[in-house]
C-alpha cells in the first residue's frame, strides 16, 4: 500500500487510535569495540532498540542519554578536529561542515501508527562535533530520513560528567516530529552510531597539499573493570515514563 493511501486511511481512523494507551517499552542496548584490544584506540559501536508488545503504540522518545565508561571520553582521542555550526548543517547538510568534524555514523528508524498498520521510517545518521556549549563538548546527530518520506533533523547532544561506574554521559534532546499535521508523532524505534575513526577520513594542509589521514580513536583502558566496560542508556518518553538499560563489554584476555 502506498504512503498516500496509508495517510488517507489514517485521517479516518486516527481518532480511534488516539485514545489507546501507549505500552511500557522494552529497551535493549548492545556495544562493541572495533578493534577490541586493551590500551588501543578504537571505535565504539552502539545500537539501541525500543519495542513494545505486539500492536502497541510506543510513546515518542524525548531524551536519550548514552553513558560511557570512565577514561573512555572523547577527550582521549583526536576525533572532531573541526566543529560544525548547526545552522550550516541545517542549510547545506554534511556539505556545510568540514569532514574533520565527523566523529561517527549509523542509522535510526521510527514508527508511526497509520490506520490499523505501523509504518516504519528509516534514516541515516551522522555524528559531528558542534560548537562548544558553555565549555562543554556538543555533538550533533544529523538524521536524514530515507523512506517513505525524505527529511532531515538535527539532534543536539551535550557531553556531561557522570557518576561512577560511568565517566561521561552524552545527553541528547529528541524533538517531537508529527508524521502529518495534527497527526501522531514519530516514535524512535532503533538508534545506532559509531564513535571513532572507523570509516572516517580527515584532511590537513601540508606545504599547500591536502593530506588524508585517519583520526585517533577513543583508547580502551589498559585495566578492565570487574564485569566489563560499563555502558548505559537512559530514555525519557513523551508520556512521562522512563527506561534505563545497561550493557557491559566483556574484558578480553591478554
Amino acid at each position: 500500500m502506498s504512503l498516500a493511501r496509508l495517510l488517507a486511511v489514517a485521517l479516518v481512523s486516527y481518532a480511534c487510535l488516539a485514545g489507546a494507551a501507549s505500552a511500557t517499552p522494552s529497551v535493549q542496548l548492545h556495544v562493541g569495540f572495533a578493534p577490541d584490544r586493551r590500551d588501543t584506540p578504537t571505535t565504539i559501536e552502539l545500537s539501541l532498540q525500543i519495542s513494545g508488545p505486539a500492536n502497541s503504540i510506543l510513546a515518542p522518545v524525548t531524551s536519550l542519554d548514552l553513558r560511557l565508561p570512565a577514561k573512555m571520553g572523547l577527550g582521549s582521542s583526536t576525533l572532531g578536529e573541526a566543529t560544525c555550526e548547526p545552522a550550516a548543517l541545517a542549510d547545506a547538510g554534511l556539505a556545510g561542515c568540514s569532514a574533520n568534524a565527523r566523529i561517527g555514523f549509523g542509522s535510526a528508524s521510527a514508527v508511526v501508527p497509520v490506520g490499523s498498520q505501523l509504518v516504519h521510517e528509516n534514516a541515516s545518521l551522522d555524528a559531528l562535533v558542534g560548537p562548544p556549549a558553555e565549555d562543554r563538548v556538543e555533538v550533533l546527530f544529523y538524521v536524514r530520513a530515507l523512506e517513505p518520506v525524505f527529511g532531515a533533523l538535527i539532534l543536539p547532544s551535550v557531553l556531561e560528567e557522570d557518576a561512577a561506574p560511568y565517566g561521561q554521559s552524552l545527553d541528547t534532546s529528541v524533538p517531537l516530529v508529527e508524521a502529518w499535521p495534527e497527526g501522531p508523532d514519530l516514535a524512535l524505534e532503533t538508534f545506532s552510531s559509531s564513535l571513532g575513526p572507523k570509516g572516517l577520513t580527515y584532511h590537513r594542509e601540508v606545504d599547500g597539499r591536502s593530506i588524508a589521514y585517519a583520526p585517533t580513536g577513543i583508547r580502551i583502558p589498559r585495566l578492565c573493570p570487574a564485569g566489563g566496560y560499563p555502558f548505559g542508556a537512559q530514555l525519557t518518553f513523551a508520556d512521562g515514563t522512563h527506561a534505563a538499560v545497561a550493557y557491559h563489554v566483556p574484558c578480553r584476555r591478554g
